[in-house]
């Protein structure tokens, strides 16, 4: 494949037309053992890094921070800042980064990688065969060999083939049908009881795997959500005027009608007095 491109290469280049030269490689690394904690912007570049193994956090813009507990590849564009970092205390990820600028470069960002997730990340379903392709491209790069530029384009671009063309859409499409089945088991049975933790172990997941899967589906977090649906649940029980706040309170599983008020209030923003008043005064 090396040799095929090089000699594409030399035919293109023969020809006065420079296919390849609207990219620049800046840097990259493979740290097998990273520990690096990162709040920055990186101005005039695009950085594509990937988690093989380990757990981090990743933030955007100073706004809610993820963890990557999975093989992952996140990227950097200069109209966003990035934090990231360990997990933990004296953890550490196995990392890989590449650098690069260019109007291919822009394109294969705007148009690849961001448009596989508005998260910043996506998870790697064939995490060896990716790693290795990395590893080759920043091989070729630390060599500053001008003549090997074409491969590591060729590289790169697979890189983006390989999220594109692996399962990953099959695996979140599984995801997102669990989140929507379990969605819906919660609205239909607000009062039965849940327990988060075993059901992300059902489903193979940690959890705060599956805590993240879930609020990005639902943009509630799962306790949250069973909240909602129990509160809206309750508002429809104070829809009869027979039924004493105090009784829903005590059918919505709170002993005390003061917590359950404040907690009414909060989710649907007026307490059962006043939406009481509301429905049949309003």
């Amino acid at each position: 494949m090396a040799l095929l491109i090089i000699n594409m290469s030399n035919m293109i280049i023969g020809s006065g037309v420079n296919y390849f030269d609207d990219i620049t490689f800046i840097n990259g690394e493979e740290i097998p053992e990273c520990r690096a904690v990162i709040d920055t912007r990186f101005d005039d570049m695009y950085n594509l890094q990937f988690l093989l193994s380990g757990r981090m956090y990743l933030g955007i813009d100073g706004g809610e921070r993820s963890v990557l507990e999975h093989p992952s590849v996140f990227w950097h564009h200069p109209k966003h800042s990035y934090q990231y970092g360990p997990s933990e205390p004296l953890k550490s990820w196995h990392h890989h980064w590449v650098t690069f600028r260019g109007p291919r470069g822009r394109r294969l960002m705007e148009n690849g990688f961001m448009k596989l997730s508005t998260r910043g990340y996506v998870s790697v379903q064939r995490p060896n065969e990716y790693a290795s392709t990395f590893r080759q491209l920043i091989i070729l790069l630390k060599d500053h060999d001008r003549r090997k530029h074409p491969e590591m384009v060729v590289l790169l671009e697979q890189l983006l083939s390989l999220l594109v063309s692996g399962s990953n859409e099959g695996i979140d499409s599984v995801h997102d049908l669990n989140m929507d089945r379990l969605a819906s088991e919660i609205r239909s049975k607000p009062f039965a009881e849940y327990d988060f933790n075993r059901i992300a172990g059902r489903l193979g997941l940690s959890y705060s795997h599956f805590r993240r899967l879930f609020r990005g589906r639902m943009r509630l977090a799962p306790h949250n959500f069973l909240l909602n649906c129990r509160m809206h649940s309750a508002a429809k029980a104070l829809a009869d005027p027979l039924r004493q706040v105090k009784e829903v309170a005590l059918d919505s599983g709170f002993s005390d009608p003061a917590q359950f008020s404040k907690l009414f209030r909060k989710q649907i923003g007026l307490s059962p007095a006043n939406y009481r008043k509301t429905m049949f005064h309003g």
